[in-house]
């Protein structure tokens, strides 16, 4: 965590999308490396979620952010949205 060189090599590997798992705040407080990764937080501002976000493909607008389990049989059931097709 606290190797620069180690992130560089996580950001720099990623192609199409970079899906990081995790708590922020962990790295935030690391005790080695915590100013690197809170320069990397600022700099990603608003792609920071909470949970996965996902879109409906037919239905745009609808956006949800998966936080549980349980989350994707309530806003994606049947890997869908839950509006009228």
């Amino acid at each position: 965590m606290s190797s620069p060189e180690r992130l560089n090599v996580l950001l720099s590997r990623a192609r199409n999308a970079l899906i990081m798992l995790g708590n922020a705040e962990t790295f935030r407080r690391a005790r080695k490396g915590a100013e690197q990764w809170r320069k990397l937080f600022t700099l990603l501002g608003h792609h920071v979620y909470n949970g996965l976000p996902v879109k409906c493909e037919r239905h745009e607008n609808k956006v949800s952010i998966l936080e549980k389990p349980e989350d994707f049989d309530l806003f994606c059931p049947d890997g869908g949205c839950d509006a009228k097709w």
